[in-house]
């Protein structure tokens, strides 16, 4: 009894074995292929220079699941006029499309050639964005650019919706508390996504905007002056600057303002390239790089670098403001240019002396320490006469021997620095000193 009892368990166990090893081998429904879809814009930051809004951002280079490169054909750049930031599931509905840039892989170094074997030909760059890079857009705001548009208004919730008895019978504030702000609420908002083969859309990235005011206007009678080693720029604050706080009276209790004050106008300064401007690739625009890497609240600056005689340099002044949370550079003055000339003689020579000697007079001084010194010029003459170039060429030594001196004859000696440049400077002339050659 007990046996049979057994063996119907043990057949029970090796059925369900059974059971469990065949569902394991069935196939089951074939699961959805993974969408290939590529990662947003990052990194997405905003400036704005004049008329002009730069957007620069890091091309995606990998898929949302991680594969790379990324599956991204083009980088898409939308924006709109409003006083609201738009919102919603899809912002695309709301903003314009302003460009569509290509994007593409980052292309392999070719495979290393056999010794002797002559170059390969370079192949064309492809157009557009590479992945992983950083990319710079620009749009130049335009009267139309500048026109709102009205957003549609969210939905209310149902507790805003709701009005008490208590709220009906409160009385309305008489008037503002505070001043109205100095700047309007109207500002440009952007976004980027990116788009690959088959519609597939990445996220949009964070808004960025920029106000939509007129640029500040530009600082005015811009010139550049120039000694031997340095180079100053100085203009006039621009008619619409807002100048400094005044400082809080020490007399007074402190107090608070009800609004922030305006902050100061500063400004940056900026190199020109003199010349022709090449044709601008739309794939490879710089952002402004100004000399000051903070606004100065000065109207003048001292441009860094040693002067290079010869070469033009222009510049150009921009004013700043902060408008609402927004640092803006306003409109370029006119540009400053200078070509610098040497004009600058050297030093005179210290601390000459003369040393007779048989059928000669020695003489001697310090060296010159500037960088462009050419040389030294001895000159001669008689107690109460002119002096007259004793060398035809200047010479490097800081010494000389003056053999051709009459012996018993009273001679004055002096010497000039003179540099390099065309037509040359000479220096004053240093101390003068007397002295004969001594006969046999």
């Amino acid at each position: 009894m007990k046996s049979s009892r057994r063996g119907r368990v043990v057949l029970s166990l090796v059925l369900t074995v059974a059971a469990i090893a065949a569902a394991c081998g069935k196939k089951g429904p074939p699961l959805p292929p993974m969408a290939r879809v590529p990662a947003a814009p990052g990194n997405p930051q905003i400036a704005r220079s004049g008329d002009d809004v730069y957007v620069w951002f890091t091309v995606p280079a990998a898929n949302v699941a991680g594969g790379a490169p990324a599956d991204a054909d083009a980088v898409e750049l939308y924006a709109v006029t409003a006083t609201t930031p738009p919102a919603g599931p899809d912002l695309t509905t709301s903003a314009v499309k302003i460009a569509t840039y290509p994007v593409h892989p980052v292309i392999p170094p070719p495979p290393p050639l056999p010794e002797g074997a002559p170059p390969l030909p370079a192949l064309p760059a492809p157009k557009g964005f590479t992945q992983g890079a950083t990319a710079v857009v620009r749009e130049r705001l335009t009267p139309e650019t500048r026109q709102p548009t009205v957003l549609p208004t969210p939905p209310l919730t149902p507790a805003a919706t709701d009005i008490t008895e208590a709220d009906e019978e409160e009385e309305p504030l008489p008037g503002p508390l505070v001043a109205p702000p100095s700047f309007s609420t109207l500002r440009r908002y952007y976004f980027l996504r990116a788009v690959g083969p088959r519609n597939r859309i990445s996220a949009t990235t964070a808004l960025l905007s920029v106000p939509i005011d007129d640029a500040s206007e530009p600082p005015a009678a811009v010139k550049v002056t120039y000694t031997e080693s340095a180079m100053t720029l100085e203009w006039t604050a621009s008619p619409d600057a807002h100048p400094a706080p005044p400082a809080p009276d020490p007399a007074l209790l402190p107090s608070k303002p009800l609004v922030a004050p305006v902050a100061a106008t500063g400004y940056h300064v900026f190199e020109m390239t003199p010349g022709d401007t090449p044709a601008e690739d739309p794939y490879a625009i710089p952002l402004p790089a100004s000399l000051t890497s903070d606004p100065i609240g000065t109207l003048s600056f001292a441009i860094p670098g040693a002067v290079t005689f010869g070469r033009e340099r222009c510049f150009v002044v921009r004013a700043t403001d902060v408008v609402g949370d927004t640092l803006t550079l306003g409109l370029p003055s006119a540009p400053a240019c200078v070509t610098p000339v040497d004009t600058f003689p050297p030093a005179a020579p210290a601390r000459l002396e003369a040393i007779a000697g048989v059928n000669v007079i020695n003489l001697i001084w310090e060296p010159n320490t500037e960088p462009d010194l050419a040389g030294y010029v001895v000159l001669r003459g008689t107690p109460g006469g002119a002096l007259q170039a004793l060398t035809p060429q200047p010479i490097r030594e800081t010494t000389y021997r003056d053999q051709t001196a009459t012996p018993g004859v009273r001679y004055v000696y002096a010497v000039v620095a003179v540099d390099t440049a065309t037509p040359q400077n000479i220096s004053p002339q240093s101390n003068r000193v007397e002295e004969s050659s001594r006969t046999p």
